[in-house]
Order: structure tokens, then C-alpha cells, then sequence
């Protein structure tokens, strides 16, 4: 019986040990792999695009409110589209697969920076 004790005392110490110990941060290459692998999921999606719909970055103005942009999110899903990442550290906006029309709808939203199409870019040496 206190070998039973024993034993379930010490399972409850590594299960609560391990618990404890702290989770070290993700270092720059960890990050930069996870970056990687959404846009290896974003290219590869982008090649199985219907007709009318291309891959377009919406940038909004720093005043628009969280509510402007996520009724734009709405709008772009209800219509046909697809939200892609959401950018809200250096610029407040997302990137989405919109169907043509829509990109000229969203183009009079007076909260909009700026659309446009998204793409590789290359770095020249």
C-alpha cells in the first residue's frame, strides 16, 4: 500500500514539475519556419483560384476603427471571398482572395489606403 502511495506521490510531482517549467520563446529561425510554411500554404492555395478571384492586399487608413475592417472582412465573405492574414503591428489591414467586383466596391470605402494585387516579390543582388 505505500508503494502505491509512493508511486501515485511521485507521478503527481513530475506531472506538476513539468507543468512548471517555463516555455522557452521561439528564436528567430523557429519564427521565420512558421512564416515559411503560411506562405508555402498561400502560394500553393493560390494556384487552385476560380476564375474572377485574385490574391489582394487591403490596406486601411491608421483612423479606421476595428469595426470598419471587420465589416469589410464580412462583405468580402458573404461575396465570395476569402480572408487570408490579418496585419495589425505596421499596418492595419488583411490579405484576401476577392472576387473582381468586389475589389471595385471596396475601392469608394473612404477608410481604405489603398488595394493591391498581391505577388512574389524578388530581392535583386
Amino acid at each position: 500500500m505505500k508503494f502505491i502511495a509512493l508511486a501515485a506521490l511521485l507521478i503527481s510531482a513530475v506531472a506538476v514539475t513539468s507543468a512548471a517549467l517555463p516555455v522557452e520563446p521561439k528564436n528567430s529561425f523557429a519564427l521565420a519556419q512558421e512564416d515559411h510554411n503560411q506562405n508555402q500554404n498561400v502560394v500553393e492555395s493560390k494556384s487552385t483560384l476560380p476564375s474572377g478571384i485574385k490574391a489582394y492586399i487591403v490596406v486601411f487608413k491608421q483612423s479606421a476603427a476595428a469595426q470598419v475592417i471587420e465589416k469589410a472582412e464580412r462583405d468580402i465573405l458573404d461575396l465570395g471571398g476569402k480572408i487570408g492574414h490579418r496585419y495589425s503591428t505596421v499596418m492595419k489591414g488583411f490579405s484576401a482572395w476577392i472576387p473582381t467586383p468586389v475589389v471595385k466596391a471596396l475601392a469608394t470605402n473612404p477608410f481604405i489606403e489603398y488595394i493591391e494585387e498581391d505577388g512574389e516579390v524578388f530581392a535583386f543582388h
